[in-house]
């Protein structure tokens, strides 16, 4: 039996009984629990888990979701027991036109090098004063095209989602050096 699984990450060392049995009875009180009463149970949930050494990137996972079945998932395998790995479908969005999402690359590239310039162009910076080269790797998607083109492109290989709306080239070959 492997300490580390996909899903929950590395196994917490010596789980005493008293936070083990903590944790079972916490997990059968969210469980049973529905409605209002279901979020104060899942914030004490949060709690007990971190006292048992749980990654929080999984606590705040199966907690932002209200995971039931994730949790009873972490919670056999707290204990010891094997579970399944997770079988995660790749999201696919709508079909897009190769011909759009070859014009929204060309605008990208356009916006992404307008940037760089504006950027590059600020005083100080020039090549008679020491200059450097401008670090914006990434940009919001340009409005023409909307949001579904730009994840194609991300599934598609030729962007890079870098959060909260930005987007960087997969790879950088837009030759500004």
């Amino acid at each position: 039996m492997s300490d580390a699984h996909a899903r929950f990450g590395k196994r917490p060392a010596a789980l005493a009984a008293a936070v083990m049995a903590e944790v079972e009875r916490q997990a059968e009180l969210v469980r049973a629990s529905a409605g209002a009463q279901a979020g104060p149970q899942w914030g004490l949930m949060h709690k007990v888990l971190l006292r048992a050494k749980v990654d929080p990137t999984v606590i705040m996972r199966l907690v932002a979701a209200r995971d039931a079945e994730g949790l009873a998932d972490l919670v056999r395998w707290l204990r010891g027991e094997e579970v399944a790995e997770a079988v995660v479908e790749e999201p696919t969005g709508p079909q897009v036109d190769p011909d759009v999402m070859r014009a929204a690359m060309k605008v990208f590239r356009k916006r992404l090098r307008l940037a760089r310039l504006d950027a590059e162009s600020r005083l100080g910076v020039g090549p008679l004063s020491g200059g450097k080269r401008s670090e914006i790797d990434a940009i919001e998607a340009p409005r023409e095209h909307p949001t579904a083109v730009w994840h194609a492109l991300v599934r598609a290989g030729r962007l890079r989602t870098d959060g909260k709306g930005f987007y960087s080239l997969a790879v950088d070959d837009l030759g500004d050096e």
